[in-house]
């Protein structure tokens, strides 16, 4: 008889420990978005930074159970501005800064990053599209010069090459032509010192290392900036305008896959994006590691590889 009852306590038992696992699961699961109908295409540009972009969202947006197609090498601005329009992406990877100037045609410079996002959501909000937060980080035209040079020459500012008697400035081909490249510089900087020297992109830094440029154009996120050998000028004009990163998605498909959820998971992504961390994944995929990994990994660290709590 005792050895029946405690049978029967021990089926109890675990019954009521399936019973409170059940719960607990369920109640896990009601938090998450549910339904085959949780499906989004991601579209982004070709370079890596944008597909480790790509990659963080897909990955968080999984885990927090929605379905991600992420659409590689859509196009440049516009194409992807397009794919949205046409419905053959939901939602893109932006730069604020290039859609206010190629997409919506808009002066940038000058503009600091909270006044290019407000015009980017309002141009955006018109016409049925929706921009998430930004990020903190923004990956835009810079001035490097090796730190030597810096501080051999006092400069912590673009305005402060003006006080030299003649630089080097090595940049891509088109810089030379650009308002927002040498055209830009000497205009709003007073840059006529400058002597230019064109380069092949992403040959700009050992051209600094080689003694070719004294100061070339560069961009705020590459890779070559985890060494710390590097020194970006200062832009107090904001010739290069603001470029941080927002997701754009359809209105249209975020009604229909529980938008705030889905935007909360986009934003708390977004939040953690430091320069120093886009720069350091950056690095990663220049030497070698996928952008899968490096978006895993960054997730891992900073804790949104587990669902997101309402």
């Amino acid at each position: 008889m005792r050895r029946a009852r405690a049978l029967v306590a021990v089926v109890a038992l675990g019954a009521a420990l399936l019973t409170a696992c059940g719960e607990n699961s369920e109640r896990d699961a009601s938090q998450q978005p549910q339904g085959a109908s949780l499906r989004v295409t991601i579209g982004t540009q070709e370079f890596p930074e944008a597909l480790v972009l790509g990659e963080l969202w897909r990955q968080a947006l999984a885990v927090n159970g929605y379905t991600v197609n992420l659409r590689k090498a859509v196009g440049p601005a516009e194409d992807l501005d397009q794919a949205l329009r046409d419905g053959e992406v939901d939602g893109y990877v932006a730069y604020t800064g290039t859609v206010l100037s190629i997409v919506a045609g808009e002066e940038v410079t000058g503009l600091d990053p909270e006044q290019t996002y407000e015009a980017v959501r309002d141009y955006y909000e018109g016409q049925d599209m929706v921009v998430s937060e930004q990020t903190p980080f923004e990956n835009k035209d810079a001035i490097a010069v090796a730190d030597a040079f810096a501080e051999e020459n006092g400069l912590t500012s673009i305005a402060d090459l003006a006080d030299l008697d003649s630089f080097v400035l090595g940049a891509r081909p088109e810089f030379e032509d650009l308002d927002l490249g040498l055209v830009g510089l000497q205009e709003v900087y007073g840059l006529d010192n400058a002597r230019f020297v064109p380069s092949e992109l992403g040959d700009q830094y050992a051209m600094l290392d080689d003694g070719d440029a004294d100061a070339v154009d560069a961009f705020t996120t590459d890779p070559q900036l985890s060494g710390g050998r590097y020194t970006l000028l200062d832009d107090p004009e904001l010739l290069f305008g603001s470029q941080n990163v927002v997701m754009v998605v359809d209105e249209g498909k975020l009604d229909s896959i529980d938008s705030e959820a889905f935007m909360n998971v986009i934003d708390t992504v977004n939040s953690e994006l430091s320069e120093d961390a886009m720069v350091q994944m950056n690095a990663e995929v220049t030497d070698g590691r996928s952008e899968v990994d490096v978006a895993r990994s960054f997730l891992r660290r900073v804790g949104l590889m587990t669902p997101l709590r309402s």
